[in-house]
């Protein structure tokens, strides 16, 4: 996004037309031609009928008028198949633009938004609550702006022939408008709440759904189903309440229309009967009346999908309205990183996480009840807070040294790799890459710098290609990476028969979540797929701790391909996987309570690190 996008109804959409102004422009053409005709065609069955009831051989006349009124029919009708397929297309455009900042701005926002929200919920939001934006787009063409000039014209025709029939027909659009507008509040505030649940339900089922394997087999169907009922109900019991309103709406805009068409026959018959209006003319005020409760009976059904829109148009807002609290780069001229290996400073560092959901005030509360029940979620979140987790962190690794991180689950290893990686920014202290204050660096250089693997390997649906590039070379911003260098990376980290036994080559569709794959060959993916990247600093994150001895083996000669002349630092559970490090860092509790050269710590009986070879240090760190 090269500029705000805004967060109003008509100004979001002015925002997402102005690239296609062309298209707006004859739609409008064909819209307002379209009114026309359908405003003519009245007219022509009134000079019909006054014709055919005037007596002599009129014939031709009526020939004429016949094929006239049949072109006018026919032309209006290819016109609206013409209107509605442009609308349409312009409003996927248009929000498929809007899907793509969207899901641009969530990227960029910071862990403590991302871990406390399923897939399921940011995917409503992302593609189902942008979707009903298309539904707006297109309905608020064709139903609001274009029926509106069709029902002005409609009462400005009928003024032209009586002007008492043109107030009743003028009261009739008046009090429809009145009880839409009266509607329209409440049924917002429902949609919004519909949305939220559906959100909600989805998140819920996408959760669950991912986890069978862990729910099903200790027992824990019945908790999910106890969960689920009350996700439904609300569901069920919100829409139920938008279809009754609906309902009543509906009732009230017949029997509105009803009067409207007596009222109107009867002033029509007393100016007949008195000589004052022909009966084409009456037949032309009765048509006008049918058409005007067309327009307004359309803006009414539709009415839902505009309703639906305009909530989803505040959720938007909602996520637009976020922002990271994990910032860009700090000084105007970004520091830049040296070219070979880094050396990395952690200096003072204090760090407590704040995930956090969204306040009261960016839910937008819709009545007392959700108010009520928010406050309760947000309440809930303040738990959430951790108190401080890394305690006034000290340590520095040269350049092209390797550290070695030990301590029990919960110590803040894997903390000092998010900090790292600005997943989430320090609050007290800085870090440093070489000189540079990783807060000076541009994240997108930052990531491309830093490379990570870890014990969970993100593999997609996509060739072996694409998830060892990261479809990098769909991006023109990054540079390419062809195939003889992917070759190369193979059979550098001992993927080379692997390769060789795949039936279509860098071209193979691989399955989401490496299904097919080895735990062994998924790992090897991903030192392939960082070794590509070339980063000065590489961070293995327990990269081995779920592979068994005999496969680990595997992978020690693609980690010291990896590792060579580069910085690293390795987080592990196992003995073996420290033994490269040049360098100890032991944290307990969030502090550091020891860090020296490996070599030096082994050879200290007074040492921790020494003590932790005594003993073993599966069994001391579990």
């Amino acid at each position: 996004m090269n500029e705000p996008v805004p967060t109003q109804p008509i100004a979001m959409m002015r925002h997402y037309l102005r690239p296609f102004r062309g298209r707006v422009a004859l739609l409008t053409l064909l819209l307002l031609a379209g009114i026309g005709l359908q405003l003519l065609a009245p007219q022509l069955l009134g000079r019909f009928v006054d014709a055919a009831t005037s007596g002599g051989d009129l014939a031709n006349r009526l020939y004429i008028l016949a094929g006239l009124f049949f072109a006018v029919v026919l032309a209006q009708k290819a016109l609206f198949l013409l209107t509605v397929y442009l609308t349409e297309d312009l409003g996927w455009a248009t929000t498929n633009a809007l899907r793509a900042d969207l899901t641009a701005h969530v990227l960029r926002l910071d862990m403590g938004f991302h871990k406390l929200r399923t897939p399921g919920e940011l995917i409503e939001r992302i593609d189902s609550d942008v979707g009903e934006l298309a539904e707006y787009f297109s309905e608020i063409v064709v139903n609001l702006i274009g029926n509106g000039l069709l029902v002005a014209g409609i009462i400005v025709l009928i003024f032209r022939e009586d002007w008492r029939i043109g107030l009743v027909a003028l009261g009739y659009a008046v009090v429809m408008v009145t009880l839409l507008r009266v509607v329209q509040e409440r049924m917002v505030k429902l949609f919004t709440r519909i949305s939220q649940a559906s959100a909600e339900l989805l998140g819920f089922l996408e959760e669950h759904i991912t986890g069978t394997e862990d729910v099903v087999p200790n027992g824990g169907s019945g908790y999910v189903m106890a969960r689920l009922y009350p996700l439904l109900n609300t569901h069920a019991r919100l829409r139920t309440r938008t279809y009754t309103l609906s309902t009543v709406v509906g009732a009230a805009s017949t029997l509105l229309f009803v009067l409207a068409l007596a009222a109107s026959m009867g002033l029509a018959a007393v100016s007949y009967q008195s000589g004052a209006m022909t009966i084409g003319a009456v037949f032309t005020i009765v048509y006008y009346v049918g058409l005007l409760e067309s327009p307004l009976d359309s803006v009414r059904r539709h009415l839902s999908y505009i309703q639906r829109a305009l909530a989803s148009v505040n959720r938007t807002r909602e996520f637009f309205d976020l922002r990271p609290e994990v910032g860009t780069a700090t000084t105007t001229g970004a520091a830049a990183l040296p070219a070979g290996a880094p050396g990395v400073a952690f200096v003072g560092v204090s760090f407590a996480y704040k995930d956090r959901r969204m306040t009261n005030d960016e839910l937008r509360m819709t009545n007392e009840e959700e108010a009520a029940a928010n406050s309760e979620l947000v309440t809930q979140h303040s738990s959430l807070d951790t108190p401080t987790v890394l305690h006034d962190i000290s340590f520095a690794i040269a350049p092209g040294r390797v550290l070695g991180v030990l301590g029990r689950t919960g110590s803040g290893k894997t903390t000092l790799t998010r900090l790292l990686f600005r997943l989430y920014d320090v609050d007290e202290g800085a870090i440093r890459l070489q000189f540079a204050d990783i807060r000076d660096l541009p994240l997108a250089d930052l990531h491309r710098y830093v490379g990570m693997v870890t014990q969970d390997v993100q593999l997609f649906a996509a060739t072996v290609r694409d998830n060892l590039t990261l479809f990098n070379n769909y991006d023109p911003s990054r540079p390419s990476i062809d195939d003889g260098h992917i070759l190369d990376a193979l059979e550098t980290l001992g993927l080379g028969d692997w390769y060789r036994g795949l039936p279509d080559g860098l071209d193979t569709v691989l399955e989401s979540g490496g299904k097919g794959l080895s735990a062994g060959e998924a790992q090897l993916l991903a030192f392939t797929r960082v070794f590509l990247r070339d980063p000065r600093l590489v961070v293995l994150d327990e990269a081995s701790s779920r592979l068994d001895p005999g496969t680990e083996q595997l992978l020690e000669r693609a980690i010291d391909r990896l590792l060579r002349g580069r910085t690293g630092i390795i987080i592990a559970h196992r003995l073996r996987t420290v033994q490269r490090a040049d360098d100890i860092l032991i944290l307990e509790d969030g502090r550091v309570v020891e860090f020296g050269p490996r070599a030096a710590l082994a050879a200290d009986p007074t040492s921790r690190f020494y003590r932790l070879l005594q003993t073993g240090l599966e069994e001391v760190l579990a």
